[in-house]
């Protein structure tokens, strides 16, 4: 609050140092609401001369609901309360602007109200980058309602806890991960908005390329998880565009052999898909392979074989059947519930930088 300020003359003089250097629009109004003053970096601002604004009731610059809450704003101003508050404002030239008004009382030197000054920021950008990150906001909101639904529906009759653990660690390290580091960002950029929105469009850009990554991420352990109609497409078919969107999203090569003489039971049908499922997980992130063979066949004797192997890293076997963590971690155990459930046998061979093989043998008559 300032007070004992008798005219505008003496107003000029007083805060003539202020008003030269202070980089912010400087607006004073009598006790009738009459502007009496103006800097030249408020003109700047709102594109009128000076000749313009002198002499002008302020409330003639401001339109509908701007101009009800400046006439709210000023009977404060009587009152003699200080107060911060946000209106649009039409440039001369008809572009719209957002303008941050700090409003202060004066008073003469026998305390009557004498009219009022304010400090005016154009925070246009600072409102449009705002307007974005709550449309982000909303974006990423939806995201994850659609992708929990997604997944939900994914997942729905699929009985075996070690596909469900599975699932829940990829979404862990993937999407629930990207969507905590993305509601961070959204917390810095609200806190960046005012002093540094160069910084907030930087962060927003960041954001998007994560969620775009995190919405791949998504579809890929959509596409992994997903158990086809075997009914509808045939075995043969699922296996065949497995492997083509395999190898196309993977970026690696490989041969699909299948030498099926008899049709295969369901129920088999279904274990081999996910052995074949959770073997070219491994692949795609630890075997760092370039090629991948995947040969199944039965023979004369009524048995199935499957063979995968690919010419990746390889890893240590004695070291992952040895500690437990290390056999889930590459889904071994997984695997070989699945040739169990089948009534049959599981084997892998790897070694560090020679690949790794896979070998199950499922009897299909008893």
């Amino acid at each position: 609050m300032v007070k004992n300020v008798d005219s505008d003359s003496e107003l000029e003089k007083r805060y003539r140092i202020l008003v030269e250097n202070i980089g912010e629009g400087l607006c004073v109004i009598n006790r009738n609401a009459v502007v009496t003053f103006v800097n030249d970096k408020l003109c700047e601002i709102t594109g009128y001369g000076r000749d313009e604004i002198l002499g002008q009731e302020i409330s003639m610059f401001f339109e509908s609901e701007s101009k009800k809450i400046l006439m709210s704003e000023l009977k404060k101003r009587i009152k003699g309360n200080a107060s911060r508050y946000t209106l649009k404002f039409r440039r001369k030239g008809a572009e719209e602007i957002f303008l941050s008004i700090s409003g202060v009382p004066l008073f003469d030197k026998r305390g009557k109200f004498n009219g009022s000054i304010a400090i005016i920021s154009d925070i246009t950008e600072r409102e449009k980058l705002e307007e974005e990150l709550k449309e982000r906001t909303i974006e990423l909101e939806k995201e994850i309602a659609k992708r929990s639904q997604l997944l939900v529906d994914l997942y729905k009759g699929v009985a075996i806890t070690e596909e469900r653990n599975r699932l829940a660690q990829d979404i862990h390290d993937g999407l629930a991960q990207t969507l905590a580091t993305s509601l961070l960002k959204i917390e810095l950029c609200k806190r960046l908005l005012e002093d540094n929105p160069k910084k907030v469009k930087r962060e927003l850009l960041e954001l998007r390329k994560m969620l775009a990554k995190s919405i791949k991420a998504t579809r890929q352990v959509i596409f992994e998880m997903r158990l086809p109609n075997f009914h509808r497409t045939g075995f043969a078919t699922v296996l065949k565009q497995y492997f083509q969107e395999f190898r196309r999203r993977v970026g690696v090569t490989g041969n699909l052999n299948l030498k099926l003489e008899e049709s295969l039971p369901v129920r088999t049908q279904v274990g081999i898909y996910r052995i074949i499922r959770e073997a070219m997980n491994n692949v795609r992130k630890h075997a760092m392979a370039k090629h991948v063979d995947i040969r199944l066949r039965t023979d004369k004797n009524g048995n199935l074989h499957l063979i995968i192997e690919d010419d990746g890293k390889g890893f240590d076997l004695r070291k992952a059947l040895a500690r437990n963590k290390y056999a889930k971690h590459f889904g071994l155990r997984e695997m070989q519930e699945q040739a169990k459930l089948l009534g049959g046998a599981f084997t892998i061979e790897s070694k560090k930088g020679r690949g790794t093989r896979i070998n199950v043998k499922v009897p299909l008559r008893k």
